[in-house]
């Protein structure tokens, strides 16, 4: 249930350069709470001109949806738009801008920071995504002060941002999410293991063929030992030609899947196996969680902040790691034991009305 806040009566959302697919699909379930908000009314919604969000319909018809068209290529018109062009995004209707970069504008403007390249990284690397990352960090530090508050998922991603930024530390509020209403909708929890005698494991990773979601460490197994990883099938969200590992005959890429696919795909398998080496929050983990499924994942910051001591952890960087890991799991699971997300489950949010809810309240308060 929506509680009710003090009346702000408009808002214009700001999400043109959401095209990835985990953001897209967060943004997805979070449009229509926002549309939902009683009392306020959404007057623009400027969108991406590609992505899954460039058709996004709103489930109301008060409000102006506007397609942000792109004439450079995507990086350089990025920057474009936050510096030179975010004049045209004045006005007295405060911005709910919910991809990364505050603009430079004359608007009240509250950010949604998703992305954890946006904090300062311990090495910089010489190569092209690393300097797209330093470029997009040299402009949120440039437009930070055209921003009343900045909206991020986890402590650790508060902490991160408010070390990297620290004239914004104050300004920081952290407001988690729940699965995606795709999953949310669905009636299916696991409470305990499938009954496979003697079969290995089925894993899954959902994760695109971005560098640091880590689908490199799988290519470190030896093709004369992957016989012995206790996995009958892993299966990545990836295209056959980018496959990681080709010469491992239980890895199975089955490209992009759908809503309805990857709630089948959950039921079919016996556990995550997350390799990413850097996120803000990590949705996977979450739909796993509230699915009841055995965890493995890297032994990090974001991983720790949402799976406590439930998962199972690995050196992200070391191919043993893991495969003691996956042998961790079988042991346990052997033994009798399974994992009691109920802790974990219980601090986020019900609904996404209520994340919308949370959202609307720092945008009121800091218009």
């Amino acid at each position: 249930m929506i509680q009710q806040t003090e009346a702000l009566s408009r808002i214009r959302l700001h999400l043109t350069n959401v095209t990835g697919a985990g953001a897209s699909q967060l943004l997805l379930s979070l449009l229509p709470a926002l549309e939902r908000h009683p009392g306020l009314q959404i007057s623009e919604i400027h969108l991406p001109d590609s992505g899954s969000l460039a058709d996004y319909q709103p489930v109301s018809d008060a409000g102006i949806s506007k397609r942000y068209k792109r004439r450079l290529p995507n990086a350089l018109s990025r920057i474009v738009e936050c510096l030179a062009l975010g004049h045209q995004f004045d006005g007295a209707a405060p911005l709910l801008v919910l991809g990364d970069l505050p603009l430079r504008c004359d608007a009240p403007q509250v950010v949604f920071v998703q992305t954890s390249h946006l904090l300062r990284p311990t090495q910089f690397h010489l190569n092209l995504a690393a300097l797209k990352f330093w470029i997009s960090r040299q402009v949120f530090r440039l437009n930070a002060r055209f921003a009343q508050a900045f909206i991020v998922q986890t402590v650790v991603m508060k902490a991160g941002l408010a070390a990297s930024y620290p004239s914004i530390a104050d300004k920081i509020h952290v407001i988690a999410q729940p699965v995606p209403s795709w999953l949310l909708e669905g009636d299916q929890r696991r409470s305990g293991p499938r009954a496979r005698p003697g079969a290995g494991f089925k894993l899954f990773y959902p994760a695109a063929a971005y560098p640091h979601k880590n689908h490199k460490l799988l290519a470190n197994i030896e093709s004369t030992e992957a016989s012995v990883w206790p996995i009958e099938t892993l299966v990545l969200t990836l295209p056959a030609q980018v496959n990681p590992a080709p010469h491992v005959s239980w890895i199975r890429c089955v490209g992009f899947l759908s809503p309805a696919e990857m709630i089948r795909t959950y039921a079919e398998v016996d556990g995550l196996l997350f390799l990413s080496t850097d996120e803000s929050y990590g949705f996977p983990l979450v739909e796993a969680m509230f699915l009841g499924l055995p965890i493995v994942c890297p032994d990090l910051a974001y991983a720790h902040a949402l799976c406590s001591d439930q998962a199972i952890y690995f050196d992200p960087a070391s191919i043993s790691s893991l495969h003691h890991a996956v042998d961790t799991l079988s042991a346990k699971l052997a033994s009798g034991w399974w994992p009691d997300w109920t802790g974990q489950i219980s601090e986020l949010p019900k609904s996404w009305d209520v994340v919308a809810d949370e959202m609307i309240d720092v945008v009121r308060r800091m218009a």
